[in-house]
């Protein structure tokens, strides 16, 4: 296969694995930079913002040929150290070559603990995502999202919510003028902070130890939220969505221990990413 890559439109963490996921390619493929008429595009992303917005052309441009697109995407398990790669998405609208049952081989490798679910907590945290991702492409702006989500918790609770940005996407409740409606629903904000030390790890798993339950559409916080055992209300878009829950079917808790062993099929540490591109390229071919 020819291959094509878009190195200008990479972020500044992408050191951190596009080498090696270039390498692997390199050993099985031709590889090319910026053909837009190869047989498959390699991205960074589908967030359409800063240095990658250029790769919202590439993906529609293959995507309408119905050529593949392979996409790189920052993990959800153990952020800026594990690494998604997938074909023709992100999150669950990627393949990435999981069966419904996969072996716990390597869920040591992650450290990863899963905590009990629990029982209680203070406030409903609602995290918003970035408007400009191909994720929220058929979604309401983020203001009218909120609103809707609001309306929907205070059918089945009345404990306070907090409303939590995308930390490069603050528009929506803090910037509206209707910050009356919001105060008389119970509502207060919380603007993600920055851990130090790190590229763009933020404070959510302090959240998580005073929340009764989160709600997102498909962002990586789903995923922190049942690690940490809080239930998650997700949309089908998520990788969290098998072990989330619905607003309906109010905090169910289910098995996560064959989710969290797909998890760790779905997400590659620098050095063995290459493995899964191979596992992509079955599919490619």
């Amino acid at each position: 296969m020819k291959i094509s890559h878009f190195p200008n439109n990479l972020p500044r963490n992408a050191d951190e694995v596009y080498p090696n996921i270039i390498d692997a390619i390199r050993k099985t493929d031709d590889l090319v930079e910026g053909d837009m008429n190869a047989d498959a595009a390699l991205i960074w992303s589908v967030l359409w913002y800063g240095k990658m917005s250029g790769n919202k052309k590439v993906w529609d441009h293959y995507r309408q040929q119905s050529k593949p697109v392979i996409v790189i995407e920052v993990g959800g398990l153990i952020r800026n150290k594990t690494w998604k790669l997938g074909i023709n998405g992100i999150n669950r609208d990627a393949d990435f070559a999981v069966e419904n049952y996969m072996p716990s081989d390597r869920l040591s490798k992650f450290g990863i603990a899963l905590q009990r679910w629990k029982e209680d907590g203070e406030y409903v945290l609602i995290c918003g995502q970035h408007g400009h991702s191909q994720q929220w492409i058929d979604m309401p702006d983020m203001d009218t999202y909120y609103k809707k989500t609001i309306l929907a918790i205070r059918k089945v609770t009345d404990k306070p919510i907090v409303v939590r940005s995308h930390p490069r996407f603050r528009e929506g409740l803090h910037w509206s003028c209707d910050t009356e409606w919001y105060k008389k629903q119970g509502v207060t904000w919380n603007i993600p902070k920055h851990i130090q030390q790190t590229y763009d790890s933020f404070d959510l798993e302090h959240m998580l130890k005073h929340t009764y339950c989160t709600i997102s559409h498909s962002s990586n916080a789903g995923i922190s939220s049942v690690i940490q055992g809080v239930p998650a209300v997700v949309s089908e878009h998520s990788l969290a969505y098998e072990v989330g829950t619905q607003l309906d079917t109010w905090l169910s808790k289910p098995d996560r221990a064959n989710w969290l062993n797909k998890m760790t099929y779905i997400e590659w540490f620098p050095d063995e990413i290459g493995t899964q591109w191979l596992r992509l390229r079955d599919r490619l071919t």
